[in-house]
């Protein structure tokens, strides 16, 4: 039993005043939390990220309400701020209604605040029943004890919608304070859901928790796109469960540049032919920042899809983690499975690490993996500085022709120009440091 997990739990953890059914599976989560502790360099698959000792150095407190105007400083708006949507807002791990804006729904598409919800009486028993495989390490335990809100969105079957949602969180406090989110998403046959999702964050040092369980029936389609700005001094951590039905697409592109340590993790679960699964990520790392990038793919049932993609720029003592592990279960012929993480070094301190992983149990399959690690091409630098640009502008240019692979596949009507515009800020401000921040 840990010590610094109790004594976390003492302090953040939910322990009194809900219903016999949620007080029993929080009681379940924070004993089962406890028993394993914080993840650390122990375990095979945190073998890069030692949370334990990211955790230990800091008197953690619950983050308590803000009933403010929210005024983001220069540079951390919300990134989909001008793309007509639904909106649902959390500031420092609580739902703002005042905020958000959710009139005229559509019939059959279902938005509540997990916070109102139970406050109301309202069961979510499976909410609080998701774990995830071992790779997700305690953290299911940590958000199922400690989550006070969240956003529970249901797309009723045959319900396809064109408006997006976005699921916006503010934390506006640093001073040690954690909060904990929990949000479910699933969609019925035939639906389909786009969610603009954003991290943004100031005021110092703190704990940004999410946890997201995504359950996507029959034929069903969910476009996810992310951007992670954390204060530079925040430690995050994002969790991703999905389960896909038979002929069900997830298709997700994620954008982090903030945060002084984090995690973001995902375990995709095929449980119907013909599933999809399709992740993008573009990360750029500063300083003394670390993220890492950790995905699993069980491959359950046959003929199912799914690719992995990472493509980070590095620069100062900067460290970036990518680590895929497929599993393709007996049986499971046809599985089609692409890992790839492809990283830029932008200063001799830097650091990457990859851990690509395959895992197969049947033999009619096509599988497979890779990794690079590089600088700047030299030439293509030389090329471009002859013709007269001067070297922070070729090199910006360099590093977008990079990561554009991956920011093209966010459609432009789900904010790809503004992904563009948070890269070429990071660029802008890389380029008055030198290239080596």
């Amino acid at each position: 039993m840990s010590d610094r997990a109790l004594a976390y739990l003492k302090e953040v953890a939910v322990a009194k005043g809900e219903p016999a059914w949620l007080d029993k599976r929080r009681k379940a989560a924070r004993a089962s939390f406890a028993d394993a502790g914080f993840p650390h360099r122990r375990i095979e698959a945190w073998r890069y990220t030692d949370l334990a000792r990211l955790m230990d150095k800091t008197d953690w407190k619950p983050a308590q309400p803000e009933t403010g105007a929210i005024l983001p400083p220069e540079g951390r708006s919300n990134p989909f701020g001008g793309i007509e949507s639904w909106k649902l807002i959390f500031v420092n791990g609580f739902f703002r209604a005042d905020l958000s804006d959710l009139a005229a729904l559509p019939e059959g598409l279902e938005i509540t605040s997990l916070g109102q919800a139970l406050a109301a009486g309202t069961k979510f028993e499976s909410i609080f029943d998701a774990t995830g495989p071992e790779a997700i390490g305690s953290l299911a335990d940590l958000n199922a004890a400690c989550a006070r809100d969240g956003a529970v969105i249901r797309v009723k079957a045959g319900v396809k919608l064109e408006k997006p949602l976005e699921l916006i969180h503010y934390t506006t406090k640093g001073d040690g304070c954690a909060s904990h989110l929990r949000h479910i998403v699933e969609l019925g046959q035939d639906a389909s859901l786009s969610v603009l999702e954003a991290q943004i964050g100031w005021g110092g040092h703190y704990l940004a928790d999410r946890f997201m369980h995504v359950n996507l029936q029959a034929r069903s389609n969910l476009t996810h796109v992310r951007v992670e700005d954390e204060d530079t001094q925040a430690l995050h951590l994002t969790t991703l469960l999905a389960e896909i039905e038979a002929d069900a697409n997830y298709k997700a592109t994620t954008l982090a540049l903030g945060g002084r340590a984090g995690r973001m993790q995902s375990a995709i679960r095929f449980k119907g032919e013909g599933g999809n699964a399709v992740s993008d990520t573009a990360y750029l790392l500063r300083a003394d920042q670390h993220l890492d990038t950790t995905m699993v793919a069980d491959h359950a049932v046959p003929a199912c899809n799914s690719a992995a993609q990472a493509k980070g720029v590095l620069a100062g003592r900067a460290t970036g983690v990518f680590q895929s592990k497929v599993v393709v279960a007996p049986g499971a012929q046809k599985s089609d499975a692409r890992q790839m993480s492809n990283a830029l070094l932008l200063s001799r301190d830097a650091a990457m690490n990859a851990k690509p992983e395959l895992e197969i149990y049947a033999d009619d399959v096509q599988c497979a993996h890779g990794s690079t690690i590089g600088e700047l091409d030299g030439d293509a630098l030389f090329y471009l500085r002859s013709r007269g640009i001067e070297e922070p502008i070729a090199r910006q240019l360099l590093i977008s022709a990079f990561l554009a692979e991956v920011l093209e596949n966010v459609p432009e009507e789900l904010g790809r120009e503004p992904l563009r515009a948070r890269a070429e800020n990071w660029f802008e401000t890389d380029a008055e440091k030198g290239g080596s921040a």
